[in-house]
C-alpha cells in the first residue's frame, strides 16, 4: 500500500498530457424530465488539459425550484467528423434540493451524454442527456433525468 502514491504519481506523469482549448458551454434545459419537472441551467466549464482523450470540467446546475448541484468530473469527447462530436462524461458533487426534488443525499453522481455541432469559428451547439443520482449511498436514490440544449465556445 506504501507503493500506492508511487504507482499513481508514475502513471499521471506516463499519461499523455496534451494542450487542447478550453471551453465554456452554457445549456438551458429541462431537469426530473418525465416526473415533476423544472426549467433548469447550467454551466459548465472544461478545461484545456487532455489526458490521453479524457478532458477534466467542472460546473454547477440551477434549477427553478432553488435546487443546485456543482461538480467535477472527466468527459472524452469523440470526433464523429469536421462538424459533428459526441461527448460521454460522468461528474460528482454536491446537489441542494432547495425546494425542488429530494435526491435523498447531498453527494451526487452525474453521468452526461452531449451531441454537438459544430459552428463557424470556435462555437457549438448541442443536446444533451443526463442522469443523476446518488448510486444508492443515500437512504433513497429516486434519480432525475435532465435534456437541454447547450451552446459552446472554445478559447
Amino acid at each position: 500500500m506504501k507503493s500506492f502514491p508511487l504507482l499513481l504519481t508514475a502513471g499521471l506523469l506516463s499519461t499523455q498530457l496534451c494542450a487542447e482549448e478550453a471551453e465554456l458551454t452554457m445549456a438551458l434545459g429541462s431537469f426530473d424530465i418525465g416526473k415533476s419537472g423544472t426549467a433548469m441551467g447550467q454551466l459548465e466549464y472544461q478545461f484545456s488539459i487532455d489526458w490521453s482523450g479524457f478532458r477534466p470540467k467542472a460546473g454547477l446546475f440551477f434549477t427553478a425550484d432553488s435546487g443546485g448541484y456543482l461538480y467535477a468530473g472527466i468527459g472524452h469527447p469523440f470526433t464523429l467528423n469536421d462538424q459533428w462530436s459526441l461527448t460521454p462524461s460522468l461528474s460528482a458533487g454536491y446537489y441542494h434540493q432547495g425546494a425542488g426534488k429530494d435526491l435523498g443525499y447531498d453527494v451526487e453522481f452525474y453521468s452526461q451524454l452531449r451531441l454537438d455541432y459544430r459552428l463557424a469559428g470556435n462555437a457549438s451547439v448541442g443536446l444533451g442527456i443526463g442522469h443523476i443520482s446518488n448510486a444508492s449511498i443515500g437512504d433513497s436514490n429516486p434519480g432525475a433525468e435532465t435534456i437541454y440544449l447547450s451552446y459552446s465556445m472554445a478559447f
